[in-house]
């Protein structure tokens, strides 16, 4: 499993994700510690649970505190580099509606746009090498 840690700032956001990539079952006891820590509870922690620690590959979640302005994503491990591609798109999609939804953003329109520029340029530095089959065996 790899770990990151972005913060988003802008003039108008401030937010930090801790990121879970190439994740399986092994690991869902560390991600339920934060996601307790990030006060998820109820039917969305029951269902990160189950996801979590049936380990599947080609799955994600993503899930945010509005309040507390803090997200945990997680791309689990992905069958190749186009799945991870899609994994990231769907989970960062997700990361940009909590975020304009706390912050008012409109969900149409540049802003938020530009807001997703910024979280795929924080999580370049580890996505880059799962975005390439030839890159990901060292990776995976």
């Amino acid at each position: 499993m790899i770990r990151q840690q972005i913060h988003i700032k802008t003039d108008k956001v401030d937010w930090k994700v801790r990121i879970y990539y190439v994740v399986t079952g092994i690991h869902a006891d560390e991600i339920m510690e934060q996601l307790k820590g990030l006060k998820i509870s109820g039917e969305k922690l029951q269902k990160a649970e189950t996801s979590l620690y049936q380990g599947n590959i080609d799955t994600g979640l993503t899930y945010s505190n509005g309040s507390e302005h803090k997200t945990i994503m997680v791309i689990a491990k992905t069958s190749s580099a186009m799945e991870f591609a899609c994994s990231q798109q769907h989970e960062v999609g997700h990361l940009k509606s909590h975020i304009a939804e706390a912050y008012d953003i409109p969900q149409k329109g540049e802003e938020v746009q530009y807001l997703g520029d910024e979280i795929y340029r924080q999580m370049w530095p580890i996505a880059k090498g799962l975005l390439c089959d030839c890159c990901r065996k060292e990776a995976t």
